[in-house]
């Protein structure tokens, strides 16, 4: 299969900056959020849970409706329907109206992920699926980046909600680029209907789609719910736990945030090839996750230690509870049929945004009740290792053969 233009990369990029990063956004903005609104930190998870969990409980049916559909379509309208959610967000007035944004915005969380992992299985052949998943799923760290890094610098001079409205006006304008420069193509049921149901020929992805997932799925789901609970405590609290527990400004600890989010651009990408070419799925899922343990034991000691670990912490963020989703998801692509690949998305993204929805809240309720966030990092590095003993039967799962580098 030939490479695919440049176009395909900025679309499935962005696709997963703009689907993903309204919980960064509102974590980075943590502080001015709650001094405007009068909120609590467990209110500010709970914003995040609302997204989340709307997306995990959407996620299945997203993954269905890519098979159904095709993927140019469905990719279309996450970037529609997010940057609606963005406009909406920047508008809202109130906490119940901020609340509705973040649920509004769960449509395309749940639907990110399968619509481009089902783009990627269409359009890219063996042996390049590694590093374009990786570069797709860096889009989500590039969201962490701009939240970072770039929303609270837009916000100190234009304020919060044109910061958070200008990502919205960007996803109005990849969406117009891609319907614009992306020809039209059938789906499925497209082709269903024009050659007739009763062909057992044209109906093959049709029934692909239908037939059972295997248990690897399955096995991944709870992984990814596990170690998307983990990331959910520690990313979302990340920059407010700089400020409070280590006495840094709003801006810095929006750094620290933003350097996870830079660095893990650069290690999802290496994930995705190591994960491809030279190393087991299984195998680097469970290294993925004792890593993740690794972070919250930092985070644990890190106010005795002093300032200067937070930023190790970022470094060690990125590389583990920032990078496992890549190799989750090329796990879907490599080891599931193209016909599946959008439902077995959507069941592997009910999990990982199910573990998102409970982590933030769990973190805010427990470091509200005992001011303090130690119960809370030690809990999400216990959770990380569960997440290692679940995927340990699967330690040598490879999915297809790999392909020779000098391939594709």
């Amino acid at each position: 299969m030939r490479p695919r233009s440049p176009e395909y990369y900025l679309v499935l990029v962005w696709t997963m900056t703009a689907s993903a990063s309204q919980v960064f956004v509102l974590a980075a903005l943590a502080s001015t959020i709650i001094a405007e609104l009068d909120i609590t930190r467990f209110q500010i998870g709970l914003l995040g849970a609302s997204n989340t969990i709307v997306g995990a409980l959407t996620a299945p049916m997203s993954g269905n409706a890519v098979d159904r559909f095709g993927p140019r379509r469905t990719v279309a309208a996450v970037l529609l329907w997010s940057a609606v959610g963005f406009l909406v967000t920047a508008l809202a007035q109130s906490y119940l109206l901020l609340i509705a944004a973040s649920v509004f915005l769960g449509i395309p969380q749940g639907a990110g992920n399968p619509s481009t992992n089902k783009l990627i299985a269409e359009e890219f052949g063996e042996g390049q699926r590694g590093v374009v998943t990786g570069i797709k799923q860096s889009g989500v760290q590039l969201g962490v980046v701009i939240a970072g890094g770039v929303v609270p610098a837009l916000a100190v001079v234009f304020g919060w909600r044109w910061a958070t409205a200008s990502i919205g006006f960007v996803t109005l304008g990849v969406a117009a680029f891609m319907l614009w420069r992306f020809p039209s193509s059938q789906s499925p049921l497209d082709r269903t209907r024009a050659t007739g149901s009763s062909d057992d020929s044209d109906n093959s992805e049709t029934r692909g789609a239908r037939a059972g997932l295997d248990g690897f799925v399955y096995r991944i789901a709870i992984y990814s719910f596990l170690l998307g609970l983990n990331a959910g405590g520690v990313t979302r609290f990340l920059p407010l736990f700089a400020e409070e527990e280590l006495g840094l400004s709003e801006s810095t600890a929006g750094l620290v945030l933003a350097l996870t989010g830079l660095l893990a651009i650069a290690a999802r990408l290496f994930w995705g090839r190591l994960a491809e070419r030279s190393i087991a799925t299984g195998q680097a899922l469970i290294i993925l996750a004792f890593g993740s343990a690794l972070t919250c034991g930092l985070l644990l000691i890190n106010g005795w230690a002093g300032v200067w670990l937070v930023w190790v912490v970022a470094i060690v963020t990125a590389f583990t509870i920032s990078a496992w989703n890549v190799v989750a998801m090329l796990a879907v692509i490599k080891d599931v049929p193209t016909s599946q690949s959008g439902q077995a998305s959507g069941v592997v993204l009910f999990g990982f945004l199910g573990g998102l929805s409970v982590g933030a809240p769990i973190v805010g309720f427990l470091v509200d009740a005992t001011d303090s966030y130690q119960s809370s990092w030690a809990l999400l590095g216990l959770v990380a290792l569960v997440g290692a003993a679940v995927m340990y039967p699967d330690r040598t799962r490879a999915g297809q053969q790999a392909v020779p580098s000098g391939d594709g």
